[in-house]
This record gives structure tokens, C-alpha cells and sequence, in this order.
């Protein structure tokens, strides 16, 4: 680009009449000077000559031409304006203002448009002089939208890592997760600050930044485990997912029990160089799992142990009872045959024998046998229960049924709640030394309330021993997802209530 010396074109000055030292100089380029005004037409930028006062276009050069696209005739009829954008023309207007009144003009990029509709991103450098005695300016135009075009996109790269980094620490500072990036080629992984603490309980990831170190901290139970499966996955060609348990060391020195799953990144030949994950800590969940499993096993020692209490229960009640009937009715009926004279008391004795015996066989019968609560129902089977024990007229029991919709509950629910009236009023009969006994069932919001109240002697909750029948009542409530409450003291009878809640 030509740079103008002290005087352009002619050596008399064309003075405008006002004494401005930025018009001191004259152009014309229709002047004896070939020289200036060959550097005008061949200068590789495209050059401007525009008339200060109404923005007309009095002289372009050959690059102005191609650059806009519009003929020399054509753009020497047009303004400055006229290949100005139009987001940039009350800017435009702005800026010869402050020319005209010799300020610093603005210092920006220019949006100007060609012929064929374009638009381009340029910077202008300008002189003011004297042309033709005109208050003319002469531009040159300097095409950088490739370079603002690239800056732009920069920018947009720049704001895409920055909003990469803002939801990486969004997502680490939203989750329990310890997000980890390890890169293959190097080894080294990088951890997240929060979760490296929180899920290994490591302050610093220095300490484990090289995959050697960090598997030095693995149980050495699970080292072959851990490094098969990275080794698996690594080697793999169409796997990308794992996922692994492992236990940890902890800076505290204790091992937390870890859920680790990652991402392989591979090249385009299929080779991994980058792998992306998530730890979490489940010590917490380990020892509720563990917990679980420990009271399945009392569960299940609790059933075992009331199985064989009922088979002794029973062995008991054949020996106690039924056996010694039989063996009586055996003695009578023997003693029968050899004396004729006793033969008919003794006949009348057996058959007597005979009829409590099958009572008795009945009666453990029902207390063994799955009652048909599908065919008789719920309130028909406690009913029958009831109606049972005011036989032995040692007991009054009353039962109270009240808005029960018997098709809210569930087979499991109803055998549950027969099975612990019967395992209660077993425990009224054997020990409470109680002659009333009350059975209430009602509906109670989204609850099923079973009361069973005895006036019986009551017991010490706490310093009494843990029968079969309360454990068994207990692991029932437990498996619904009930709960159960024993209101009970010496002298003062029990109330035992149990609320199951309704599945629909």
C-alpha cells in the first residue's frame, strides 16, 4: 500500500478557504504526475476517494472494483453508504462527523457489502486533503473477514471449552460420582478434587496420578480382578463399556468398597488412547446389603426354629393327649372282651375316648392347616377362631370388624393377619392367664390396624425372653412392611397392634 509524502499530486497547493492543516495537501490524480497515480490504480488494496460533505465516491482504483463487484461507472454514481451495511450506516455517519470536526475516528471493523449481495468484514485507514477543491478523504480498504471469521470461530471454541469446563464442574460438584479422565498414552489419570475425596478419601491425586500408584491402593483380593478387566477392555475390539467393584485405601487407612464404570475412547484403527469414567463409594450400601442378608438368615433360623417348635408341639400334644386316649381306649376295650359283665360301660367308655381323640386331632388339624381364606374369608376365619376359643369356656373372646373391604388386601396380607390372631390367642391360652380377649380389624386411612387386647398378666418387654410365637408375629409384620407395637407390662394385660399397609 502507497503511503502519501507531503504533498500528493502537483506542486501548488488547492487551499479550501479554511484553515485546516488536513486539507493543506492536494490530490488530482488527473495531474502531471503519472507516478501517484499509477500507485493509485495498481495498489493491491482497494482505494477510495469520498467527498467529506455528501459521502460520494470521486475516484476508485482497479481492487475496488473487483472487490465490490460494481463497475468503475457504477460506483463513482454511488456513496459511501451504498456499499456500507446498513447495521453500520448510523455509525457511518457518526464517524465522518467526528472526521469532519478533526476527532479520532472510531477505531472498529466495517461491514461492507458487494454488488453480488456479500458481505465482508473490513478495516479502513483514511487521510483528509484537498481534492479538486473538495474536502475529500482518501480510504484504503482492507479486507479481514477471513481474520475475523477465524477470531469468531476461536471465540466460539473458546466458549465451547469454557461451557465444557462449567458443566464438567457442574456435573462433579451435582453428583456423589468421582469423574475421572485417564489418558493411556501417558498413564496419568486426573480426578476430580471433590470426588477423588469424597468416594476415595484421598486429599491429593498426585499421590494416585500415575495408574501404577492408584493400583497400589487396591485390595490385593481384587488386584487380578481389576487388572483383567482393564486389561479385557483395553484389548477389546467391540467393547467400550465396563463396569467393576473393588475395595480402596483410603488415606484413613481403611478400605471403602468402590463401583467404578468407564468409556474407551479408540482411534480410528480401533486403538484405545483415552478412557472416561465414574467411581462411587457404596461402603454404605455394602453394609445395608450385608445387614439385609443378616436378618434373612435370622429370618430364616427364626422360621426353622418354629418349625421344629411346632413338630415338638405337636410330637406333644399326639403323645399327651391323643396317645393316651387311644392307649385308654385300647385297655378298655381289651379289658371288655375278657369281662362280658363290664362290656357295655366299657364299649360307652372307648366311644367317648374316641369322639376326644378326633376333637383333638381336629383341633391341631386346623392350627396346622393353611385355612382357605379364598372360599371362607377373612372375618369368616378370625370368626371361627373366636367361636372356638368360647368353647373352652375358659376364655370370652370377642371380635370387632369394622369397614374392612376384605378385596383391598392381598392373599399373603390375609394369611398374615390369620396366622398372627392364631399365634396370639396361642400365647392368651398358654400364658396370659386372661379371661377376656378382644380381636379388632378395622381400615385406618391407607392402613390395615389388627388390635388383639388381652386382661391377662402382661410381661416386661424388654427383660422377657423372645418366644417363637412373638418372633414369628414379628417376621410376618417385617415382610409386609408393617409395623408392630406391643403395649404391655406386669399386672396390666397386652395390647398387641399391627398395621399393614393397603396394595392396591
Amino acid at each position: 500500500m502507497f503511503k502519501f509524502k507531503h504533498r500528493l499530486f502537483g506542486s501548488h497547493p488547492i487551499h479550501s478557504g479554511k484553515n485546516n492543516p488536513e486539507f493543506d495537501e492536494h490530490f488530482d490524480l488527473h495531474g502531471q504526475d503519472d507516478h501517484y497515480r499509477f500507485l493509485f490504480e495498481h495498489n493491491p488494496l482497494p482505494v477510495l476517494i469520498i467527498d467529506l460533505d455528501n459521502l460520494t465516491l470521486l475516484e476508485v482504483n482497479k481492487a475496488a472494483v473487483e472487490f465490490y463487484g460494481h463497475s468503475e461507472k457504477d460506483l463513482l454514481n454511488m456513496k459511501l453508504t451504498g456499499v456500507t451495511y446498513a447495521t453500520d450506516a448510523n455509525l457511518l455517519e457518526e464517524n465522518i462527523k467526528k472526521i469532519r470536526q478533526d476527532e479520532p475516528e472510531m477505531q472498529r471493523v466495517w461491514k461492507h457489502v458487494k454488488k453480488n449481495g456479500e458481505t465482508a468484514d473490513v478495516e479502513i485507514t483514511g487521510k483528509n486533503f484537498n481534492y479538486r477543491s473538495r474536502r475529500a478523504r482518501l480510504l484504503v480498504i482492507n479486507d479481514v473477514t477471513n481474520s475475523v471469521k477465524a477470531e469468531a470461530n476461536l471465540k466460539r471454541i473458546n466458549e465451547q471449552y469454557r461451557l465444557s469446563n462449567e458443566r464438567y464442574n457442574i456435573i462433579a460438584n451435582a453428583t456423589h460420582d468421582l469423574i475421572w479422565d485417564w489418558n493411556l498414552e501417558t498413564n496419568e489419570l486426573y480426578r476430580d478434587p471433590k470426588g477423588l475425596l469424597e468416594v476415595y478419601g484421598v486429599s491429593n491425586n498426585e499421590t494416585i496420578r500415575h495408574i501404577n500408584n492408584w493400583l497400589e491402593r487396591i485390595h490385593p483380593e481384587d488386584l487380578q480382578d481389576v487388572q483383567e478387566t482393564i486389561f479385557d477392555i483395553i484389548n477389546a475390539t467391540s467393547q467400550n463399556i465396563f463396569d467393576i467393584e473393588y475395595r480402596f485405601l483410603g488415606e484413613n487407612g481403611e478400605y471403602a468398597y468402590i463401583y467404578d464404570r468407564g468409556y474407551i475412547l479408540r482411534d480410528n484403527n480401533g486403538k484405545a488412547y483415552r478412557m472416561i469414567g465414574a467411581a462411587q463409594n457404596i461402603t454404605e450400601r455394602k453394609k445395608l446389603e450385608q445387614e439385609i442378608l443378616d436378618q434373612q438368615k435370622a429370618i430364616s433360623q427364626a422360621t426353622i426354629d418354629t418349625q421344629e417348635k411346632e413338630r415338638t408341639e405337636i410330637s406333644k400334644e399326639l403323645h399327651d393327649n391323643v396317645n393316651q386316649l387311644l392307649t385308654t381306649t385300647k385297655l378298655y376295650l381289651d379289658l371288655a372282651l375278657s369281662s362280658p359283665e363290664l362290656k357295655d360301660e366299657l364299649v360307652k367308655k372307648s366311644s367317648a375316648n374316641i369322639s376326644n381323640a378326633i376333637a383333638e386331632i381336629r383341633t391341631l388339624s386346623q392350627s396346622l392347616m393353611i385355612p382357605s381364606l379364598g372360599d371362607l374369608g377373612l372375618v369368616d376365619s378370625i370368626e371361627d377362631l373366636v367361636e372356638n376359643m368360647n368353647i373352652t369356656k375358659k376364655i370370652n373372646a370377642v371380635f370387632v370388624c369394622k369397614d374392612l373391604v376384605e378385596t383391598d388386601l392381598n392373599d399373603n396380607q390375609k394369611l398374615a393377619l390369620f396366622r398372627i390372631v392364631q399365634e396370639a390367642f396361642n400365647n392368651v391360652v398358654k400364658h396370659a392367664e386372661a379371661t377376656l380377649a378382644i380381636v379388632e380389624i378395622k381400615n385406618q386411612n391407607d392402613l390395615i390396624e389388627l388390635m388383639i387386647k388381652d386382661n391377662g398378666k402382661g410381661f416386661d418387654v424388654l427383660n422377657s425372653r423372645k418366644g417363637a410365637g412373638l418372633n414369628n408375629i414379628r417376621n410376618r409384620v417385617y415382610l409386609l412392611d408393617g409395623e408392630l407395637t406391643i403395649d404391655t407390662q406386669p399386672g396390666k394385660g397386652c395390647t398387641l397392634v399391627v398395621e399393614l399397609p393397603l396394595h392396591h
